[in-house]
Formats: structure tokens, C-alpha cells, sequence
């Protein structure tokens, strides 16, 4: 209310200093002293008021029984009103065109509402943006990084990654992207990936992995393992593994005598590193060993 006060004041050439601190704190004040810098620089077409006045006059008083003094609009009130009207409509594009930028901190994730009810979950360093007062007319959202999505029914929503556009209805699905790698999973309804100019039809209990060959896996849990602090695979290569411990510990992972393209089927929890790399090397009869200063080897003992 402060700040409406001090602009209807502003646009009245009414404003004290003390609304002029109010409005420069505004955000939105930019776009109207924009407006009215243009405005001022209007040369307005030169016009006699007194002949259009009495013609005006004239004209009421042959057409009118009764003789009433005509309500005046002066051309600098005629000019106020046609700025209010400009303003109102690109003050209306501007904030509709505001992104809402969001990132999750490190360690952990965060779950963000949008206006429709639809639900994000986002993985920890993971970055969303979409416009918040737009959102009735686009459902999109921009994505790096990973997220869990639980999205309301309703016209199109869509995921925009580097590599590729997700689009659904209404559905609970994961996307993660990673360099040039995407990796889409849905847990309900379908999922529509455009990638590499080719439409693939994701459907639940399916996960396509698009790098740049699009390979489909299976999954059985009813949302992604990383909300339970947990990296799940299905026959992925060790290297990618072992990058995704490093990632999540903090650690550098080295290899001897083993073959990295070995492919794994499992999971890893977040939350102990000792058991994280029993679950990934015991499987492949792999051992493993750490020193103080966060550095690990994977080795076969059996080719020591």
C-alpha cells in the first residue's frame, strides 16, 4: 500500500523524498520512469484549445435541450491517462515474463510447490527456473542437474534439459542431466522425450538413457532411490559408478588392474562411504582401499 501510495504521488508530480526512497527501493520503478522519460520526450501536435472549446460548446448546445457546463479533459490529463494504460500493460508483460530461479544447496534436496500444485523435487546443486506469473498460460520449467517431478493434471508441462524437452500431462517422473547425458524414468502415466530429433514415448516402470544411443532399462521402485539418500544403476558402466561416489563423498577414486566398462546393477547409500563401495565392489569381486587424504583404490586382489 506504501508503495502504491507513493507512486499514484510520483505520477502526480505530488512525491516527497520520502516516497521517492520508497519507490527507488522498488524493483518494479525502473520500467515506470522508463515510461515517463519517453512520455516527456512526446511532442504532442500543437492544438487550439479556446476554438475547440467553443466548437465543442457550440455543438453541445444545438444537440441538448438543457445547457450543461462540458467536463473538460486537458491534453497533459489525457496524457497521463494513455501512460497509466501503457504502463499497466508492460508492467503486466514484464512481471509475467520474471523467472523464478531456484537451487538446491549442497547435501541436501529441496521440494519447491509450483502454482498449479505440481511438485519438484531437486536434487542437491540442482538448478530450476520457470515463470511463476506466467505459469497459468506455460507449464515449463528449465532443468540442470537432477529432479523428481509430480506434476497436476492439466494442459502441457515441460521439462527443458541442454540436450532434450520432456513433455507430459500429468505424471511422476525423473530427469537427470549430466554433460551430454540424459536420463529420464517414469514411475507413472507417460513421458514424451524430444531428443536427437526423434520422439521416444517413456512409459511407467521404463527409464531411456539418451548418450547419444537411446538404451532402455527397467525400474522397480515407486519413486527415484536418491530421495532415500540413495544411487541406484541398472547395468551401467563401474566408471560411470565409481564418478557418482566421487561426486556424493567427496573423494578421488583410482583403479588398478581392473576393467571399467564392467557393468553394475545396484545401489549405494549417501550416507557412509564404507558401505557405499562394499555394495558397488563386493558384487564384482572387486576390493578396495582409502587413506587420509580422502583417496580410494579399487583393485582385483586376485591380479595383485
Amino acid at each position: 500500500m506504501e508503495t502504491k501510495q507513493a507512486l499514484e504521488k510520483w505520477l502526480n508530480n505530488e512525491a516527497s523524498p520520502a516516497d521517492m526512497q520508497v519507490l527507488n527501493q522498488w524493483p518494479g520503478f525502473d520500467i515506470y520512469k522508463k515510461i515517463d522519460t519517453h512520455t516527456k520526450a512526446m511532442v504532442l501536435p500543437e492544438h487550439d484549445a479556446i476554438s475547440g472549446l467553443k466548437a465543442l460548446k457550440d455543438t453541445f448546445l444545438l444537440t441538448s435541450p438543457q445547457q450543461k457546463t462540458p467536463k473538460v479533459i486537458t491534453m497533459p490529463r489525457l496524457l497521463k491517462i494513455a501512460a497509466l494504460l501503457i504502463l499497466l500493460v508492460l508492467s503486466s508483460v514484464f512481471v509475467t515474463s520474471l523467472p523464478t530461479n531456484i537451487q538446491a544447496p549442497i547435501a541436501t534436496t529441496q521440494t519447491i510447490e509450483l502454482p498449479d500444485s505440481s511438485k519438484i523435487t531437486l536434487k542437491e546443486n540442482g538448478r530450476i527456473s520457470y515463470k511463476k506469473y506466467g505459469w497459468p498460460f506455460t507449464r515449463e520449467v528449465t532443468l540442470e542437474g537432477e529432479a523428481y517431478f509430480e506434476v497436476a493434471k492439466g494442459k502441457t508441462f515441460t521439462v527443458v534439459t541442454p540436450t532434450a524437452n520432456v513433455s507430459v500431462l500429468g505424471t511422476c517422473f525423473n530427469v537427470k542431466t549430466e554433460n551430454d547425458l540424459l536420463i529420464v524414468s517414469c514411475f507413472e502415466g507417460l513421458v514424451s522425450v524430444q531428443a536427437n530429433g526423434i520422439n521416444t514415448l517413456v512409459s511407467a516402470g521404463d527409464s531411456f538413457s539418451f548418450s547419444p544411443m537411446i538404451v532402455n532399462n527397467k525400474i522397480y521402485t515407486s519413486k527415484p532411490t536418491w530421495i532415500f539418500n540413495e544411487s541406484s544403476f541398472v547395468d551401467m558402466p563401474l566408471e560411470t559408478v565409481l564418478m557418482e561416489i566421487e561426486k556424493h563423498y567427496k573423494v578421488t577414486i583410482t583403479t588398478k588392474n581392473i576393467d571399467v566398462t564392467l557393468r553394475y546393477t545396484g545401489s549405494f547409500t549417501h550416507t557412509n562411504l564404507d558401505q557405499a563401495l562394499q555394495t558397488v565392489t563386493q558384487p564384482l569381486n572387486l576390493s578396495f582401499s582409502k587413506d587420509s587424504k580422502n583417496e580410494v583404490q579399487i583393485y582385483n586382489l586376485k591380479k595383485q
